[in-house]
């Protein structure tokens, strides 16, 4: 545990050391990925939010900043901040469909994270409803991404069976059981 905090300390020393602002900004995203590395995320909270700087600055390239808005929205959510990360999330979204269009795995990767942030905030319709976009852009996700948006889907699936949403439940596990190479369940 000193190992880890001397660690940090030395890094945002690094970080306070900086003499211009995107130098600054570079060094608490360093801060901020070592500090997630060891599981800490009240710190790399708050050092996530100083490297992606202000908007209004625009110091950072918006490849950049939508990437640290991303990261920033996935500790956000992993502490339970919804309404922060959603509205984080939410400006990465429509940097990434500006950069790199709707179909891009860069903007499925967002899609999958603000399902999570939907659920997290009960919002169960309006999560599968993303899902369903996102799953046609599942062949340009990673094995991993792809077993998560599966994950997500069956999750979802439960969900809107016990609101009685049937048919849009068995569309999410239909798209589940594909995703793993699986049969489709029965209608």
């Amino acid at each position: 545990m000193l190992t880890r905090i001397l660690i940090i300390f030395v890094l945002s020393a690094l970080a306070s050391a900086c003499d211009n602002a995107a130098s600054q900004l570079d060094a608490e995203a360093r801060v901020c990925e070592r500090a997630l590395e060891i599981g800490e995320l009240e710190l790399a909270e708050e050092h996530c939010q100083l490297a992606v700087g202000d908007a209004a600055d625009d110091i950072l390239a918006p490849q950049v900043r939508s990437e640290r808005l991303y990261k920033l929205a996935s500790i956000k959510r992993q502490l339970a901040k919804y309404n922060e990360a959603a509205d984080l999330l939410g400006q990465s979204l429509t940097l990434e469909q500006t950069l790199s269009g709707s179909a891009s795995p860069q903007v499925a990767r967002r899609q999958l994270e603000m399902s999570l942030i939907l659920a997290g905030q009960g919002q169960w319709q309006d999560g599968a409803l993303l899902l369903e976009q996102t799953v046609p852009v599942a062949d340009h996700l990673d094995d991993d991404e792809k077993r998560a948006l599966a994950n997500i889907l069956k999750r979802y699936a439960v969900q809107l069976q016990k609101s009685q949403q049937t048919e849009q439940a068995l569309r999410l596990q239909a798209a589940a059981a594909s995703l793993k190479g699986e049969p489709a369940p029965p209608q």
